[in-house]
């Protein structure tokens, strides 16, 4: 819907995340009240007279939520806190923010106004550089930036399916040409064995000697009795039925 809306939300995540402001469990501002606020300023800004580039949208957003103008002026200036004390919804376009948990709103408030003048300061001496400035720089850390960014280059990596290419004659591949998924052949693999299953597909071990621990101790039934007295079972109705077990086994176990 607007052209701008994707740019400042990106950048106001990125500002927000190096400030601490982006969780909402810490009383920062999450992603959903994130996007209302920024498409209920783009429609004012808008109605306003405004066009929708990022870089006036970006300016007019930072005094608006900043609270540099006058805060009666409902037209280009939202102030936030007041609609945390009230407890009233900011409304756009079907979406709802309640910023009464957002108990570093203030904050936020603050961080706003601080870049809106950041960037004023940077457009004043931008006519002093012979060569092109960055604006953005004076509101975000550029090396923690590019240091995320290489994290997350390395994390993808890791990661078997891009950093490791399939050889052709792997038993993955179906044919020779291209490698679809991860479907194997019927003969690759390890070498079959004749394995005995039981009723569910699973294979039968070949011995089990907690089985024929058990099975020893039936021709023995009073020492049965005992061994089954003895378990600690977690069912309580396993636990009231065995009661009388666990008497007799207390009492004949040595």
């Amino acid at each position: 819907r607007f052209d701008s809306f994707a740019p400042i939300v990106l950048f106001l995540k990125v500002l927000m995340a190096q400030q601490g402001f982006d969780k909402p469990f810490t009383g920062g501002l999450g992603s959903y009240k994130l996007y209302v606020l920024v498409a209920y300023h783009l429609e004012r800004h808008l109605a306003n007279g405004g066009m929708d580039h990022p870089s006036e949208a970006l300016i007019t957003l930072l005094f608006r939520y900043g609270c540099i103008g006058t805060r009666y002026d409902k037209t280009t200036t939202t102030d936030l806190e007041w609609f945390q004390k009230s407890e009233d919804l900011i409304h756009s376009d079907g979406g709802m923010c309640e910023l009464t948990p957002v108990f570093r709103l203030s904050d936020c408030v603050d961080m706003f106004r601080e870049c809106h003048a950041r960037l004023f300061d940077r457009i004043d001496v931008a006519d002093d550089y012979d060569e092109k400035i960055s604006y953005l720089s004076c509101m975000i850390d550029c090396h923690r930036l590019r240091e995320a960014r290489e994290t997350s280059v390395r994390r993808s990596k890791l990661c078997d399916d891009i950093n490791r290419p399939t050889p052709r004659d792997h038993p993955g591949k179906v044919s020779s040409g291209r490698r679809i998924g991860k479907v194997f052949t019927k003969g690759g693999g390890a070498p079959q064995r004749n394995l005995k299953r039981g009723p569910r597909g699973g294979i039968v071990l070949k011995k089990r000697p907690d089985l024929q621990a058990k099975h020893s101790l039936r021709n023995n039934r009073d020492a049965e009795i005992i061994q089954r007295g003895m378990k600690n079972r977690k069912n309580n109705k396993k636990q009231k039925r065995d009661e009388a077990l666990k008497s007799f086994a207390s009492r004949n176990s040595i």
